[in-house]
């Protein structure tokens, strides 16, 4: 494998500030010494057109390193397959370092930082560690894990799973196809559209709002056994079910109202197909709300036995009253 490297360092103030792009390959950012910003590039020259895929290593006037892949953007030379070259970027920063780091076809990792971060990739595995600020991460296809992060974090994926646990902050979620699931999270508020995915979330729950809408995809709140909320589900056929105790719940024009253990917080969920599954841990399977159409089906099942005489009167009116 034939290959290049480059090393540059750059002194920053106190609050560093990083700014990459690549085409493809890798980014690998962790801490380093207070007031240096390490870079160290790897270009595997074997990979594409060495000589047209050209590295800048700069600084601005601020103070921000600016780290960026250039690859010219030339259709006749894509007809004849030149591409860019294949870089591994490899950077240590200070602790406290805000970062916004691009990529087209590349892995991104960073762990260990205190800032402000902005994250987008088209496609390739993304891993975020130990990260505390605001989080924004926009990706089109590829695997997401984020771990020990604390701020507010604002997430739009298209095609990817999103994995997590120990996240501590408001959570803003945009997702078409992926699942989700964050595990021994700290929520205080979740707004969440998602098309077909399935959300699995295991937070207590805060001050609010959490509001979901969904078209197919199913959500799992994983709450503590001593959860007190107020669940509404707009729907046309998904359910509720619950294995916290509901105290009550009803069904109106569409809607499914469950209040769990005297009611509290508000959780709202709107989909078409969709189901909310409100689970302490265990199985949920205790507590069911049903579809109202299939409540309907059932009560003219139960008319129509009295009618035909196949059921006495006393014992469908128990039956229709639920008793």
């Amino acid at each position: 494998m034939s290959q290049e490297t480059i090393e540059q360092s750059f002194k920053v103030p106190a609050t560093a500030r990083l700014k990459l792009s690549n085409i493809c390959g890798s980014v690998d950012i962790r801490p380093g010494e207070d007031g240096v910003i390490q870079v160290t590039v790897t270009k595997h020259t074997d990979t594409g057109d060495a000589n047209r895929t050209e590295i800048e290593l700069n600084q601005a006037a601020d103070g921000t390193v600016i780290i960026e892949t250039h690859f010219p953007d030339d259709f006749w030379m894509s007809l004849f397959g030149s591409r860019p070259c294949a870089l591994d970027y490899v950077v240590k920063a200070p602790r406290a370092c805000s970062m916004q780091v691009n990529g087209v076809s590349n892995a991104v990792i960073a762990e260990g930082f205190i800032g402000e971060f902005e994250f987008a990739s088209v496609s390739g595995e993304m891993m975020l560690h130990s990260l505390t600020g605001s989080l924004k991460v926009n990706t089109v296809c590829g695997k997401m894990a984020l771990g020990n992060l604390t701020g507010s974090f604002k997430v739009n994926t298209v095609s990817g799973d999103l994995s997590g646990e120990r996240l501590s902050g408001c959570f803003d979620l945009n997702t078409v196809s992926g699942d989700v699931t964050l595990a021994e999270s700290t929520l205080p508020s979740v707004a969440a559209t998602t098309v077909s995915g399935n959300l699995r979330l295991h937070t207590a729950l805060g001050e609010g709002p959490y509001q979901f809408n969904s078209v197919s995809g199913d959500l799992v709140l994983v709450l503590p056994g001593n959860t007190r909320c107020s669940a509404t589900l707009h729907t046309v056929s998904g359910q509720i079910s619950s294995s916290l105790p509901l105290s009550s719940h009803y069904r109106s024009h569409g809607s499914q109202v469950a209040q769990v253990q005297g009611g509290g917080v508000g959780v709202s969920i709107h989909s078409v197909s969709g189901h909310l599954f409100l689970d302490n841990g265990g199985t949920v399977e205790s507590t069911l709300i049903p579809n109202p159409v299939s409540s309907l089906v059932n009560h003219r099942e139960i008319l129509a036995r009295i009618e035909r005489g196949e059921m006495a009167v006393e014992e469908g009116l128990t039956q229709l009253q639920g008793k």
